[in-house]
């Protein structure tokens, strides 16, 4: 993905394994890079108003989806992105362990109202903003 993709999307959904309770080092670097390689400083807030959607996939039920979910919604209104949650509290995760079955159709479910949920605000975002 580069820096163009991103400027001309209307919303952008990230997901990670957790690695540590957290986002995995290669999705840090991806936020990393909207800086430090595609130049979106800060405070330029080129990513403002898009909308952010986030998931993840852990080993077992509790092992830190939720706040991988929330490191990558933090990163969002960083750069002052509208974020949205849907299937889940803070968007969809998937227990994908060697113990699990796989994903089951619940963990499906979230993915597929997490999207539907961002798409659905960012048209009316870009309907608000006359786009």
């Amino acid at each position: 993905m580069s820096g163009d993709d991103l400027l001309s999307s209307d919303a952008v959904i990230v997901g990670s394994p957790v690695y540590f309770g957290n986002m995995s080092g290669e999705v840090k670097t991806f936020f990393d890079n909207w800086n430090l390689k595609f130049g979106f400083q800060i405070r330029d807030r080129k990513m403002r108003n898009k909308v952010g959607g986030a998931f993840a996939t852990g080993g077992s039920s509790s092992n830190g989806k939720e706040v991988t979910m929330v490191t990558i919604l933090g990163a969002m209104l960083l750069n002052q992105m509208i974020v949205v949650s849907g299937g889940g509290g803070f968007g969809a995760s998937a227990t994908t362990g060697p113990d699990s079955p796989g994903i089951d159709e619940k963990e499906l479910t979230e993915a597929r109202d997490l999207g539907k949920r961002v798409a659905e605000v960012a048209a009316v975002v870009k309907r608000g903003s006359g786009q």
